[in-house]
């Protein structure tokens, strides 16, 4: 049976008190399946493990890898304890698609040394910073598998709203390609903003919208994994918008739990249609 967890950002958890444990306690019992973290250095990947673990929580791993022998060197730390998915947040910025595919098919070469997928996320000033360049590489290399964060691609390339029809397409295109989520909602001028505010709410229901895609689309493959994540990612400052005292504008804690609950019912609905 297909699976949904929910995961929950330990960097967005950054201005919270109190040490891992804490935060991972609160985590817990707020209903989080598990937790997203940077995930490659080896006294870090052991207390989180063993911390996660003893709280019956996932992890999601991130590495920022620059080369091939990059994620090697983070492999051999993170095969010795597993992780539910590795997140590459892919630190090079080739101008060529060549240099692009030749780094993404060392990193394939690894993944499939591994039992845990890799999926390479969709980021600002990172290899797939482009839209454009990403759909190019997506043409070649029809079997990469991506995580999607949409929101730097609303916010980076400005996408209108309404939206064009070509925009929407591209960003499903996109959805077909990868195999979890990081949840944010951005608008064309930022790129995290509040769920409750009036203003925003075309963009809540736009994302909304993209996941409910994204969901169906996965829950059709006949090759999708036992189950499939999604990530709060509600950044701290200066992803969170700050007056002018440097003070948040909206409660980030209660926007996640917002939208956690929005996900689920996301999930239930389109399982409920299938």
């Amino acid at each position: 049976m297909r699976q949904f967890v929910v995961f929950q950002s330990l960097w967005a958890m950054q201005t919270e008190p109190g040490p891992l444990e804490a935060q991972l306690d609160r985590i817990v019992a707020a209903g989080f399946d598990g937790v997203t973290d940077h995930y490659w250095k080896t006294a870090d990947v052991q207390r989180l493990h063993a911390a996660a673990s003893a709280r019956g929580l996932q992890i999601e791993g991130q590495v920022f890898p620059q080369s091939v022998d990059d994620l090697a060197a983070a492999l051999e730390v993170i095969s010795r304890y597993g992780c539910h998915h590795l997140t590459l947040q892919a630190d090079v910025r080739p101008r060529t698609q060549a240099e692009a595919v030749r780094l993404i098919e060392g990193w394939q070469r690894l993944a499939e040394q591994v039992d845990f997928p890799i999926l390479l996320e969709t980021h600002r000033y990172r290899l797939t910073s482009d839209l454009l360049f990403t759909l190019d590489l997506l043409a070649q290399m029809p079997d990469l598998k991506l995580l999607a964060d949409l929101s730097h691609y609303v916010v980076g390339r400005e996408l209108p709203e309404p939206g064009a029809s070509e925009d929407d397409e591209q960003i499903r295109t996109i959805l077909r390609h990868s195999w979890g989520l990081h949840g944010r909602v951005a608008s064309s001028e930022q790129v995290q903003v509040s769920l409750d505010f009036p203003q925003h709410q075309a963009w809540v229901q736009r994302f909304t919208d993209w996941w409910r895609y994204a969901i169906e689309d996965w829950l059709r493959r006949p090759d999708a994994s036992h189950s499939l994540s999604f990530t709060c990612e509600l950044g701290p400052p200066p992803y969170a918008i700050t007056d002018a005292q440097g003070h948040e504008i909206s409660d980030r804690w209660a926007q996640a739990l917002k939208m956690k609950s929005l996900i689920r019912k996301v999930w239930d609905d389109c399982c409920a249609a299938r």
